[in-house]
């Protein structure tokens, strides 16, 4: 408990100094929970005030503590938190079952019950969900009191109520210690050889070609266990596409075959790959070196992690895969065409291609860590960014698709042709391209650190931000980003201004030249300059935002930022016309000299 009562203590700090309040114990446990758990890391700037934002927990609030979307998964998380030691089996049902109720209320508009934070946040993440994905909706439980996983699932089987048990997670005291002390994990590579036990001499099938020589052999659980103990914290999922992922089907079914049928584990588990430098096999042992576990996190994980008794021996189907120098790229494939269950998401498929190494490689030596895994630990440079954050700035920069880019993130990485147009472009090859990606991956620093200030009400400018217009900075960024390029292209010369307005398609068609910009402009006052412009933006969106309320074309600011076609119809060509205003036409022009190439 020590560990959580010190992150709680840390909170009620950083709000008192940030945020300027005092909280309780209660109310920074809210903010753990959803740190820990959804927004998972920090992503180079404070939380305090998206995290904020989301939290509903007050009278009226249909038993949601907070609303959080999850980008990478398109789903809705509704977090109840219960800071106490003993919290009932009864208690959680309970809490479940009101969270489930107030969705079904806002599916069929019956929302004048609840409190205005909730109906704003909650109608807006619902509102996010892309279509096909409307009931991805998940019920989550944080509190500090031990829990059985076993009854929980079993009654909400039993209840039959909206939802199901694949729909809830429970996060308990040892949960909240894993993930904190995760903050702080260091991974190395495993370099030193290690003994694998099989189930008898000389008992596997061999396989080799130009590339690799392979093995099949049937692993000792005991001989897994021992090598989880000794390397988990160094490396031994280094290769695997993404880290441990929790997920209740999954592990549940490792569980149960845990629990009461370990003989048949090996007919029902997909088993896992290790990818090597060097192996040989010698009477009922396997010896390895440079090695990872390529395929096999979840099985991993679980046999390593179960709680209960583990003295029965089994075994686990083992593919393990000698690759040579010369076709080191294979791990890649390896990794690509192994992992396709769930939670696989289509940028981990990814993340072991050679251009996504490329552009990770260069980019570190322009001070710039690109996190192409999840869970991946990042290195301690001065800008960070995921590679699939940096495929939904150049979308909406470049190809002026921000409601791809906010909605259809997956779209980036399972559709070859956006794939192709945002990876596979070779910039490391092209001066002005690399100077360009650079500069972009620093606006969107900018952008952020701006963003922070104006929901803190610190930013550099006059007027303070009211609740509404924070709202739309929260969900805009990627409209702000695609104004951004029309702006790069005004500022260039690339498209004239009342071409874009007659036809706002033009933005789509426009051959991007690439180049150094934000890094041309030497003037002290770029801050200033872009804080204006975003807040220039807000007021252009919320003039647009309220009229398309008031006729009941829309119910939410997602519903206006969803698709592209909004975009261009509704934003591009009523902003522009407004910046071009006489009275806005001056400082826009001043504004947008940070964009000159």
């Amino acid at each position: 408990m020590e560990l959580i009562e010190n992150e709680l203590r840390q909170i009620k700090l950083e709000v008192k100094e940030i945020l300027k309040r005092d909280i309780s114990d209660e109310q920074a446990f809210e903010f753990l929970s959803e740190e820990l758990f959804c927004l998972k890391e920090r992503n180079g700037y404070n939380p305090l005030f998206d995290i904020e934002m989301s939290i509903t927990n007050g009278p009226n609030d249909g038993g949601v503590d907070f609303v959080y979307y999850d980008e990478e998964s398109s789903k809705v998380i509704l977090g109840q938190c219960k800071y106490t030691k003993n919290l009932k089996l009864n208690d959680i049902i309970t809490e479940l079952n009101k969270m489930s109720t107030t969705v079904e209320n806002f599916k069929i508009s019956n929302t004048g019950i609840y409190n205005e934070k909730l109906r704003a946040e909650l109608q807006n993440a619902l509102d996010r969900l892309p279509d096909g994905d409307e009931g991805n909706v998940e019920y989550n439980i944080y509190t500090i009191s031990d829990y059985d996983e076993t009854s929980i699932m079993n009654k909400i089987e039993a209840e039959h109520n909206t939802y199901s048990k694949e729909m809830v997670n429970v996060y308990g005291k040892d949960e909240f210690i894993t993930k904190i002390k995760e903050k702080v994990e260091k991974l190395n590579t495993i370099e030193e050889e290690f003994t694998i036990n099989i189930d008898q001499a000389n008992n596997y099938l061999t396989y080799s070609n130009s590339s690799a020589d392979g093995i099949m052999v049937n692993m000792s659980s005991n001989s897994l266990i021992k090598m989880f103990n000794k390397y988990k914290d160094e490396g031994l999922l280094d290769m695997n596409i993404r880290k441990y992922v929790k997920n209740k089907m999954v592990d549940d079914g490792i569980k149960r075959t845990l629990d009461k049928d370990r003989s048949n584990f090996w007919f029902f588990n997909n088993g896992i790959i290790i990818a090597c430098d060097d192996c040989y096999v010698d009477g009922n042992t396997v010896k390895i070196r440079g090695f990872s576990i390529v395929n096999g996190g979840q099985t991993t994980n679980r046999i390593g992690n179960y709680k209960g008794s583990n003295h029965e021996e089994f075994f686990i189907p083992c593919k393990i895969i000698c690759i040579n120098n010369k076709n080191k790229n294979l791990f890649s494939k390896v990794a690509e065409t192994t992992n396709s269950q769930k939670p696989i998401y289509p940028r981990d498929l990814k993340a072991n291609s050679p251009e996504m190494k490329m552009l990770q490689s260069w980019l570190d030596k322009e001070n710039i860590y690109l996190e192409i895994k999840r869970g991946e630990k990042k290195k301690n440079k001065k800008y960070k960014i995921k590679n699939d954050e940096l495929g939904q700035l150049i979308l909406s920069f470049v190809y002026q698709q921000p409601g791809t880019a906010r909605s259809g993130k997956k779209t980036i990485f399972d559709n070859n042709n956006y794939y192709n147009k945002l990876y596979k472009q070779n910039y490391e090859k092209d001066i002005n391209k690399k100077k360009f990606i650079t500069d972009l991956i620093k606006l969107n620093q900018e952008y952020i650190y701006v963003e922070e200030k104006l929901k803190n009400d610190t930013a550099k400018y006059p007027t303070k931000l009211n609740n509404e217009q924070k709202i739309i900075l929260k969900n805009a960024k990627y409209i702000f980003i695609s104004l951004f390029g029309i702006s790069y292209f005004l500022e260039n010369g690339d498209i004239d201004l009342n071409d874009i307005i007659s036809d706002p398609e033009i933005v789509t068609t426009q051959d991007f030249i690439y180049g150094k910009f934000i890094n041309n402009y030497r003037k002290d006052d770029f801050e200033e300059k872009i804080t204006a412009l975003i807040v220039q933006i807000i007021y252009c969106l919320e003039e647009i935002y309220n009229r398309q309320l008031s006729t009941g074309s829309i119910t939410s600011v997602s519903n206006l930022f969803k698709t592209d076609k909004k975009y261009r119809e509704l934003i591009v060509r009523h902003t522009l016309q407004n910046l071009n205003m006489p009275y806005h036409k001056g400082q826009f022009d001043s504004c947008i000299e940070i964009f000159k190439r």
